[in-house]
C-alpha cells in the first residue's frame, strides 16, 4: 500500500524553512550570552589602543613592533637615611619581573617602587631603564621615582618609542 498524498490545499503556502521558528526563553538567553561574549572580546583589545603607555604591548603585531626591539637595562637605587644605594634586582625580584620592567611596563614598575618603598628605612626609590635602539644609538634614560614618605611619582616626560 502507498502512503496517501498530501493534498496541498491544507498545508500552509510557505516552505517549512521560510516559516518564522519560535524563539524559547533558553535560545534568547543563549543568543544575548554569544553577543556579550563577542563584545567582551572585541572590547578587552581596544582598551589597549586608547591607553596613554606605548611600552603596553599586550595586543599589539609584535612582528612589527620597533619598541619591541628596543634593549633596556633597569637599574633600581633607593635612598634612605644613609645616603643612596643600588637595589640588586634578581635578589629582591623575579627575573620576569625585570625583563617586564626593562620592557618600561609603567604599570609593573609602579608597582615595584611602591614594594621597595615599604622597606624598613627607604625614603625614595628609584627605577632607571637605560634603552638602545637596534642601531645601537642610546635613548635618553627612562626614570622613575617614588617618594614613599608622600607616595609621590615622578615619570618620564616622554617615552621614547622610535629612533630619531
Amino acid at each position: 500500500m502507498s502512503a496517501d498524498p498530501v493534498d496541498p490545499t491544507d498545508a500552509d503556502d510557505r516552505e517549512p524553512a521560510e516559516q518564522p521558528v519560535p524563539m524559547g526563553r533558553r535560545r534568547k538567553r543563549l543568543r544575548w550570552l554569544i553577543l556579550a561574549l563577542l563584545t567582551f572580546q572585541l572590547v578587552v583589545p581596544l582598551t589597549y589602543y586608547l591607553r596613554d603607555d606605548p611600552y603596553d604591548e599586550r595586543f599589539a603585531w609584535r612582528m612589527f613592533s620597533a619598541i619591541r626591539l628596543h634593549a633596556c637595562q633597569p637599574i633600581a637605587s633607593e635612598t634612605t637615611t644613609e645616603g643612596e644605594r643600588p637595589v640588586d634586582l634578581p635578589r629582591v625580584i623575579h627575573q620576569a619581573w625585570i625583563n617586564t620592567m626593562a620592557r618600561n611596563r609603567e604599570d609593573v614598575i609602579r608597582a615595584f617602587l611602591a614594594k621597595r618603598c615599604e622597606e624598613e628605612g627607604v625614603e625614595t626609590a628609584t627605577l632607571t631603564n637605560r634603552c638602545r635602539t637596534p642601531a645601537r644609538t642610546m635613548l635618553a634614560p627612562q626614570i622613575y621615582r617614588r617618594d614613599c614618605s608622600t607616595g609621590e611619582e615622578e615619570l618620564p616626560e616622554e617615552l621614547i618609542i622610535e629612533e630619531d
